[in-house]
């Protein structure tokens, strides 16, 4: 029975084909990423006087280069803190724990929470009327602090990396374990040389995962930073309030320039597509 009013199976089937569909994902691409990357390497030239490259000498020269290394500094150092934590939290709850679905129950049940409310229920945790700086004294050196900064990354990213390596590691087959057993390796060395390998490619996707979303975070400085732990978004976002349309472009075509190459030359040691198509 059709119904009037309503699309018929004919014109469900005709926009429903793949081609059609894939034409809908090309020009949601189009609109919604292609054009806005083509609007910001525009606006970041300078079209009016002096040189054409002007907005790209300041963003690569003085506190915004430095700015710019400090992001990556910090999200290589989040991305290296988040993997040594995950991977112990999901070893643990793929092959010791007992209630392994309670235990991911945890771990996803963060993510359910803003962004800026996980910072600032960090920040209160270490105000001087807390309980914890109450009780000890101190807050660790922790708030405002490049140390704050790190902490909050990683509290907040840690989930990026433990799933896509706890989804690795279940899906080592236990004979596989079980054969390194029993020819005579210990623990310690049945981990080295057979879980870790095997596992890399949750390694390398959860660290992927962190790196780009630690280097390019907005409220973790902002939030459990001082002045001099500004990272790129906050230079970027800046230069957009203060109508810098031009500086903060070339910011952000520089980042992501920087990332690519990152990832790009990381590629060239690890196939990411290879390790990836793993998960």
């Amino acid at each position: 029975m059709i119904v009037e009013g309503l699309p018929t199976p004919d014109v469900l089937k005709r926009y429903g084909s793949p081609r059609a569909l894939v034409a809908l994902g090309l020009g949601f691409l189009g609109v919604a990423y292609v054009i806005p990357i083509l609007l910001l390497y525009w606006q970041s030239l300078n079209f009016g006087d002096g040189s054409l490259l002007v907005h790209y000498t300041t963003a690569l020269s003085g506190i915004y280069l430095q700015t710019l290394l400090r992001s990556f500094y910090y999200g290589i150092l989040t991305t290296i803190v988040t993997l040594s934590l995950g991977y112990v939290l999901a070893y643990y709850i793929a092959f010791r724990a007992n209630r392994e679905k309670f235990l991911l129950g945890l771990v996803v049940l963060p993510l359910w929470i803003a962004y800026v409310i996980r910072y600032l229920g960090i920040q209160l945790l270490l105000f001087e009327s807390s309980p914890v700086v109450q009780l000890f004294g101190t807050d660790f050196g922790i708030l405002f602090s490049t140390r704050g900064v790190i902490i909050g990354l990683t509290s907040v990213f840690l989930p990026f990396a433990i799933l896509p390596i706890y989804h690795a590691l279940k899906s080592i087959e236990d004979e596989i374990i079980s054969a390194s057993r029993t020819l005579g390796a210990g623990q310690l060395r049945t981990i080295r040389s057979v879980i870790i390998p095997l596992s890399l490619s949750g390694i390398v996707a959860g660290g992927l995962i962190v790196f780009i979303l630690a280097t390019g975070s907005f409220l973790a400085p902002a939030v459990l930073g001082s002045p001099g732990d500004t990272m790129i978004a906050n230079v970027i976002e800046g230069s957009y309030s203060s109508f810098n349309v031009g500086l903060a472009s070339s910011l952000a075509v520089i980042y992501t320039t920087l990332l690519l190459v990152v990832i790009m030359a990381f590629n060239s040691y690890v196939n990411i597509g290879r390790v990836l198509g793993e998960l």
